[in-house]
């Protein structure tokens, strides 16, 4: 019983809905606004332009196509009117398209994504500086055959190598001698004696004369080249850039003078194994 009054009353409800909606009043139409004379309606900037494209897609699609019979003449031959309709649509379609693209431009489309900015160009460093090279003579070797296997042992050490023969005297060595190079003047010589004996060395003496060593100092004779190797050790760490001699050559002998930029005197001579070297000017490899 209470399942039947429910769907009796579910129906009148549907009733009471229906009735309701075929009487309910017709809304009426918004009331255009009137603007004063003289005053314009305010527009968005695109709104003008979103009218112009649907009056022109609405005018090409309500325009009346011409009856299929009114398109052919009587000698069944289609007009030039008809001819150039084509032409129209296009102009019409090319239109749209246009009204379109301007459209989208006031609408705030975003502008087409700009290149990725080339990367700076990277800076060449300078060159490095080349070291100096420094010029060793390393010897004396009894024949040309020692030699050679001396060289190839000094080739990874040197830039540069040349051989040489030296005549010496009959005398066997004397003894060892520290010294320094001819300076430019007499003057010069004195003034770097002054400078030699005010750092602590007492025994040296300025050889004059016009031989070869003119204008050289004398910084001690030793027997041993141990002992001479000492004292001149001592002179360059003052600042004197002293050598080392042997005093009496063999009757024949020959050298290897060699120039580096990363070895000394003493590492090629142990290289090659020789008795002993000596600072020499570049000049003398070429």
């Amino acid at each position: 019983m209470l399942v039947r009054a429910l769907i009796v009353l579910l129906i009148a409800l549907n009733i009471g809905v229906a009735a309701w909606w075929v009487a309910r009043p017709v809304p009426a139409a918004a009331a255009e606004e009137t603007l004063p004379l003289g005053v314009a309606r305010l527009q968005l900037a695109g709104e003008s332009k979103l009218a112009e494209s649907k009056a022109v897609a609405q005018a090409g699609a309500t325009a009346p196509s011409a009856p299929a019979a009114a398109l052919v003449d009587s000698a069944g031959k289609l007009p030039a009117t008809s001819a150039r309709q084509p032409d129209a649509d296009q102009t019409e379609a090319a239109k749209a398209e246009a009204a379109a693209a301007k459209l989208d431009a006031a609408s705030g489309a975003p502008p087409a994504a700009l290149p990725p900015p080339t990367a700076a160009a990277t800076p060449v460093p300078p060159p490095a500086e080349v070291a100096k090279a420094q010029c060793f003579s390393i010897g004396p070797f009894a024949d040309a055959a020692a030699a050679d296997a001396a060289r190839a042992k000094l080739q990874p050490l040197a830039q540069k190598l040349a051989t040489r023969a030296q005549a010496g005297t009959s005398n066997p060595s004397r003894g060892w001698r520290v010294y320094l190079p001819p300076a430019a003047s007499a003057e010069a010589a004195q003034a770097t004696a002054q400078r030699i004996r005010a750092a602590g060395f007492s025994d040296l003496f300025v050889m004059g004369g016009g031989g070869a060593d003119a204008n050289g100092i004398a910084l001690g004779r030793f027997r041993s080249e141990e002992s001479a190797r000492k004292r001149a050790s001592s002179l360059s760490e003052a600042g004197f850039p002293a050598r080392v001699e042997a005093l009496g050559e063999t009757a024949s002998a020959t050298w290897i003078d060699a120039a580096t930029t990363t070895s000394n005197g003493d590492a090629l001579r142990r290289a090659a194994g020789a008795q002993r070297w000596r600072t020499v000017s570049c000049g003398t490899l070429g």
